[in-house]
């Protein structure tokens, strides 16, 4: 029987527990909250002889396509899922005028990454998963310029998009989660949106993206996103993207290293025959 598809309904919720684990994050399962409210809307659940053989989580933002999570079924694989999942999901992304996608894999995965080149992405950088408890930032040497937080207004989106090289979109996607959207304001220069900014979810807890012009600004950042940590969550995640230097400021006060991945881009592919 042929592969098909449908949207994501919130009592699939089962099967999202079941097949979620094959992303090999390390990761706690999201809630039947998190996943009715910011993942059900995204994702489309693939199916052959009625059973679920996995599913797709993906983004179309302002001319690109984020795919979040490409998941196959542990017995399925090896089976071409994989690429019709993606390639369903690019005949979808340039029905909306995405151009563009990208994602993000662990370098270790082979089978993957060899899937993403042969669909014409490229590596564009690596990124590093810290974890950390609030406490170990009192330990992060003050930041020499007197930097603020501010929460990001919607006015602020495009110009930190852009400062920061990030998909149209992706800020008002976080807001329209519930994320704590902060920038870093110099009162010298209140105008200037390059310094940093990050995505906060109190509930996992974590920030990504979580951006810093220089290492030394993770301090402030952080200290304007702990006040909005939850009292029963005392350990924190953020995903240092291209940037060696703000890792290693954070694992020398005891950050420890999640996980690694690399973050592919490239042209939606019009035939993937």
């Amino acid at each position: 029987m042929a592969l098909a598809h449908r949207p994501a309904a919130h009592d699939d919720y089962a099967t999202f527990v079941r097949l979620f684990p094959e992303l090999d994050t390390g990761d706690p399962i999201p809630s039947p909250a998190h996943w009715a409210a910011e993942i059900v809307p995204g994702t489309w659940l693939f199916e052959q002889d009625g059973e679920a053989v996995g599913y797709l989580f993906f983004e179309r933002l302002d001319g690109v396509g984020y795919i979040r999570h490409v998941v196959v079924a542990p017995e399925r694989r090896g089976q071409g899922i994989g690429v019709a999942m993606l390639r369903a999901a690019a005949v979808e992304l340039r029905a909306v005028g995405c151009a563009t996608w990208c994602l993000n894999v662990k370098p270790g995965n082979l089978p993957a990454v060899g899937l993403y080149q042969r669909l014409g992405m490229r590596e564009a950088y690596r990124s590093t998963a810290l974890r950390f408890a609030w406490a170990q930032t009192d330990a992060l040497p003050a930041c020499e310029r007197s930097l603020e937080t501010r929460a990001i207004e919607p006015a602020d989106d495009a110009a930190i998009e852009a400062a920061f090289s990030l998909p149209r979109g992706q800020l008002a996607g976080g807001r329209a989660a519930g994320r704590v959207l902060l920038r870093l304001v110099d009162p010298a220069e209140p105008s200037a949106v390059h310094l940093g900014f990050a995505s906060f979810n109190p509930d996992f807890p974590g920030a990504f993206p979580f951006r810093v012009a220089d290492p030394e600004f993770a301090a402030p950042l952080l200290a304007g996103l702990r006040p909005h940590a939850r009292a029963d969550k005392p350990d924190m995640g953020i995903v240092a993207e291209a940037d060696p230097g703000l890792t290693a400021r954070m694992v020398a006060v005891g950050a420890r290293v999640h996980m690694e991945f690399s973050h592919y881009k490239g042209q939606v592919p019009t035939d993937m025959s």
